[in-house]
Order: structure tokens, then C-alpha cells, then sequence
């Protein structure tokens, strides 16, 4: 990333950052504060899309939830049809709705799991407008996909809001829904989790009954063998918290989370009882019988009495990473909307994240951690302050040691079809060689692409040139020189290389400069260049360059005669 080259602003916001964080130090006792306003460890991922790269393919709807396997990237979410990368809406369109598939390499949508999913309604069945997919999870040994959303009914065959597919084939497997024993579950299924030794599938939802016994509120775990519901596992979601806690919000239980031995589960929703507790949006309960845990696990993670667990993510390493959002009005001190990231086994903190901004995904990988949000104002964890008019972040990203902000600024607009998924980021996967980004958005860093796009790993080039422009003054023997600096999407620390052309005469680098650039701050530099004659006519441009050494050069400036204004 360069050398840091303003110590003084680091220290200042550090400062900033430090103060704000104490407002949850009873929480945070053992998590590290940020040292510095940006890790200065580069990110493993391009916070840009290659010029060129062809991209993932295209839904015209949401995307909720993404896996990467067997060379596929499955998407599920609220949409009707997919569509290569990089064309306009009605151009190659598949109409493969809410379960679909895009070939890892290419991008392009593939036939990989083109099935049906459709909801019928029978006695009493739930409020349901149409299809959507909203979770999915893989087994440990990557050879099933299990589904769950808004369906009853994949390729005509009942499922009962729960589906599990063939990772090799694509082909759906028997399923939990069999009609005849009253498996699955009796509503939609907002989140899933899979034990670590693939035993289990535990579910959550809106649902009120799983399988065919005694009623299993809004969280149910079922035996991936036998299809059949694990009825010791049982922990009570109080279904009377609507209008107490959670305004304009059914309950419902939104992300779930085992711990890497498989004797913890981590719970989240809108909900404020569980086991006859009062907690908020968050419970840790034993796998064995979902009792609550004790500990650690019972500090109030989470302020504000409308603030849920909305991810839940295993690292796969003894830790696990819980995102939240928050609709608390007032003071930014009583919402933790960012990333916790926690022993799985203690429940102990590590560190926390503040970014004001609803967080929606997290991906960690290797020494990075990318949170797929809206994040507005990331100054308590070192990283964007809030800026007016308000600027929300897709994405950014973490360092996975100390929870410190890295340069990492993707930004996604554009409105959809449901106003609650506007220009947002909700899922994020990785294949070790891109992130692939899902959400609601019609435009990604300025370009058109509908609700799906990728990242490819290294460093993307600047952004932005830095745009400059001259001036001189009669009968003097110099030019002023001004330039806007520039911008990139994964790096701060930039050079910039001004070059002069006298006519007639070989283009020269004249000057070098290294300044901290940041996309929504825009400064201008400003030199006199005392190098030139009076009556030369001469014409100047800028190369910004980052440390990995990739380039971006301006467009030239009208000529100027020196000393001629």
C-alpha cells in the first residue's frame, strides 16, 4: 500500500476512532482498537472490474444468497431471469427464475440447475406473494446444495420450503418436504446452517411447526440422513415480540451459525425472547438440546432495542463473524450495526467493527474480510467518515487480525423493483480467485451490471485520472499547474508524475508527488513550474499511479504560451 505519508491526519482519526469506540467498551475490553485510519496491508481482492473481463451474468431481480461449487456460482434470490454480463435487459435472457447457475470462468449463465420453483397454496398456508430463494448452504464435502425461501414446489414435486440439489449433477435429491409424513417446515425459510460434520441441517424462518411433532418456532435442526426433525433440539423463539421491539418487522429468524466443534449455535433475528430470556436479535444455544448458553455468550452483544443479528458466518478456524442491522433512531453509540468477530467456543469478542450501515454479508478470507453492507460511516473502526450528501459503501473490507478498515470502496446504485433492496449488497462468495458480489443494484462503481458482479484477486488500477489545468501571467517565465488528484478503489496512497511538452522538443517528467486520495474527498494539488521560457508553448498531463504498479494517464492540456495569460 506505500508509505503512509500524512501522520498527522492517521493519528487524528485514530483519535476519532478510539472515542467513539469507547461508548462499547464494556463490550470490547478485549478487542484492538484501530492504530491508524487504513491497514496498509493491501486487500487480496480488486475493489474494481478488469477492463475487458467479460463478468458474471445478470438477474433482473435481487440476488440473496450465493455458493460457489463444483465450477458453478449459484445464485438465489427475487428474480425471473438471468443474463450474460455486461448487456442491456432483454438480450440473452435465460428465464431461469429465483435458482440459477453462471459458470465460474466465463460468467455466463448455465443450465446447471434448471429446475422449477413454484408456490401453490393449500389450507392455510402463509402470506406468500411469489417464489424467492432466500438461503442456501453447502455440506462439508461440498456434494449438496441445501435451499430454502418462499416455495413449496420444485419441478412440480412437493419440498415444503426446504430443497437440496446434487452439486455434481444438479439434480434435486429426495427432500425434507415429503408430503405424506409431514416433513419440512409450515413457512418460509429465511436462514440455514449445516454442522460441521454434516449431520444437521438447522433451518430458520417465519415458520411455527417443523416436521411432524410438537410445534418448533422460527428455528428447527433436521437429521440430513433421514429427512426426519431432531426434536431435542428445540429452543423457544418468543412469537409475541411484534410491536414491542421490532416496528413494521415479523418475527422471524434470519441467520444462523455453528461453531467449528458443532456444540454451539448462533442465533439471529427479530426477536427479543428466547428460552423465556430477554436478549436482542441474537441467542447462542447448546446444539444438543438449544438451551442458552452461558458466559460470554450472555453479554448483549448487540444495542438498540430494534438492532438483529443479520449474518452469521464460521471462519472455519475457531471463530465466527455476526453482522447486524439496526433500525434504532438517536444516538449512533446505542446501534452496533458492524462485525463482530468471536470465539466460537467462549462467545469471547476479538474484535468489533463499527460501521454505521446496515450489514447484510461477510466473507473472511485469508487476512481479509469483506462485508457486503451499506455502510455509511466507518470512522470508529479507522476507516470513510460520514460524508454529506450521504455515500453508502457495498463493500468494504476488514483486516482479519485486528478488525481495522482496509481501502476498499465498491459502491452500488441503482433502484429495484422492492424499495427496501435499493443499491444494496446482501451475499458474498469466493473461489479463491474472485469475489462475486449479489444484492440489489443496476450499476456497479458507475457501470451498468444488474445485481451480480465480480471481483477478480490483485490490484485494480486507479479509478480515476487526476485531470489537470494551467495558467500562466503576462510577461512571466512560469505556469501554474493544477490537477485534481485522482482515485482508486482498493488503494489510498497514490504517486502522481507531472510531464511537461515544450513544442519541439521531447516530452519530460518534471515532478512526482505522493498524497493520500480518497474518492469522496476530492483535493487539487497546485505547482508553479519555473522550468519554462516566456513565448514557449507548452502543454502538460498526469500518470497517478498505485504501488502495485498499475497506471492510469490523463489527457493532455491545451496548449499554453508562457507568459501570454
Amino acid at each position: 500500500m506505500g508509505t503512509i505519508n500524512d501522520r498527522r491526519r492517521r493519528t487524528t482519526l485514530a483519535a476519532a476512532a478510539l472515542a467513539l469506540l469507547a461508548g462499547v467498551a464494556g463490550l470490547l475490553v478485549t478487542a484492538g482498537a484501530p492504530a491508524s485510519a487504513y491497514d496498509p496491508v493491501h486487500t487480496l481482492f480488486k475493489g474494481a472490474v478488469d477492463r475487458g473481463d467479460p463478468g458474471m451474468g445478470q438477474t433482473n431481480g435481487p440476488v440473496l444468497t450465493l455458493e460457489t461449487v463444483n465450477g458453478q456460482v449459484i445464485a438465489g434470490g427475487n428474480f425471473t431471469s438471468t443474463r450474460p454480463g455486461g448487456v442491456a435487459e432483454g438480450t440473452g435472457e435465460t428465464g431461469q427464475g429465483y435458482l440459477a447457475s453462471f459458470d465460474e470462468v466465463s460468467g455466463r449463465p448455465t443450465d446447471f440447475l434448471d429446475h422449477e420453483l413454484t408456490f401453490e397454496c393449500t389450507n392455510g398456508c402463509p402470506n406468500v406473494e411469489s417464489p424467492v430463494v432466500r438461503a442456501t448452504a453447502l455440506s462439508p464435502d461440498r456434494r449438496v446444495l441445501y435451499v430454502g425461501g418462499d416455495f413449496n414446489r420444485v419441478d412440480g414435486q412437493q419440498v415444503n420450503y426446504l430443497a437440496r440439489f446434487d452439486t455434481t449433477s444438479g439434480e434435486l435429491l429426495p427432500t425434507f418436504g415429503l408430503a405424506g409424513n409431514r416433513l419440512g417446515v409450515d413457512g418460509p425459510v429465511h436462514s440455514l446452517a449445516v454442522s460441521p460434520d454434516g449431520g444437521r441441517l438447522y433451518v430458520g424462518g417465519t415458520f411455527r411447526r417443523a416436521g411432524s411433532t410438537a410445534p418448533q418456532r422460527f428455528v428447527a435442526a433436521f437429521d440430513t440422513a433421514s429427512g426426519q426433525e431432531v426434536p431435542s433440539f428445540a429452543p423457544q423463539i418468543d412469537p409475541t415480540e411484534k410491536g414491542k421491539l421490532w416496528r413494521n418487522e415479523n418475527i422471524r429468524v434470519v441467520s444462523l451459525g455453528v461453531s467449528e466443534n458443532g456444540e454451539n449455535v448462533l442465533i439471529g433475528g427479530t426477536f427479543g425472547i428466547a428460552n423465556g430470556q430477554d436478549v436482542q436479535g441474537f441467542v447462542a444455544v447448546s446444539a444438543a438440546d438449544g438451551s442458552t448458553l452461558p458466559g460470554a455468550w450472555s453479554q448483549g452483544y448487540l444495542r438498540g432495542n430494534r438492532t438483529w443479528a443479520t449474518v452469521i458466518e464460521s471462519g472455519n478456524d475457531g471463530t465466527i463473524y455476526v453482522g447486524a442491522r439496526s433500525d434504532s433512531r438517536g444516538d449512533l453509540k446505542e446501534r452496533t450495526e458492524g462485525v463482530y468477530r468471536l470465539d466460537d467456543t467462549t462467545g469471547r469478542v476479538q474484535w468489533y467493527a463499527n460501521c454505521y450501515g446496515d450489514t447484510y454479508a461477510i466473507q473472511p478470507f485469508g487476512r481479509d474480510v469483506y462485508v457486503g453492507s451499506h455502510a455509511h460511516n466507518c470512522e470508529p473502526a479507522g476507516g470513510m467518515p460520514e460524508q454529506n450528501p450521504r455515500i453508502r459503501l457495498a463493500v468494504h473490507a476488514l483486516n482479519n487480525e485486528t478488525g481495522v478498515v482496509r481501502p476498499y470502496f465498491v459502491l452500488t446504485s441503482g433502484q429495484t423493483d422492492e424499495t427496501r433492496l435499493l443499491s444494496r449488497a446482501f451475499t458474498l462468495t469466493n473461489n479463491r480467485s474472485q469475489l462475486v458480489m449479489g444484492g440489489g443494484y443496476t450499476r456497479v462503481n458507475d457501470q451498468l451490471q444488474n445485481n451480480l458482479v465480480r471481483f477478480a484477486r490483485g490490484s485494480a488500477r486507479p479509478s480515476q485520472a487526476a485531470v489537470p489545468s494551467t495558467t500562466t501571467c503576462r510577461r512571466c517565465a512560469r505556469v501554474r499547474v493544477a490537477f485534481r488528484l485522482g482515485f482508486d478503489r482498493d488503494d489510498i496512497d497514490l504517486t502522481y508524475e507531472v510531464f511537461r511538452t515544450v513544442r519541439g522538443q521531447k516530452e519530460r517528467r518534471i515532478r512526482t508527488l505522493a498524497r493520500e486520495s480518497f474518492f469522496y474527498t476530492q483535493r487539487t494539488v497546485a505547482f508553479q513550474d519555473k522550468g519554462v521560457k516566456r513565448g514557449q508553448k507548452v502543454r502538460y498531463r498526469v500518470r497517478v499511479s498505485d504501488p502495485a504498479g498499475n497506471r492510469l494517464m490523463s489527457g493532455r492540456t491545451p496548449t499554453i504560451t508562457v507568459g501570454r495569460p
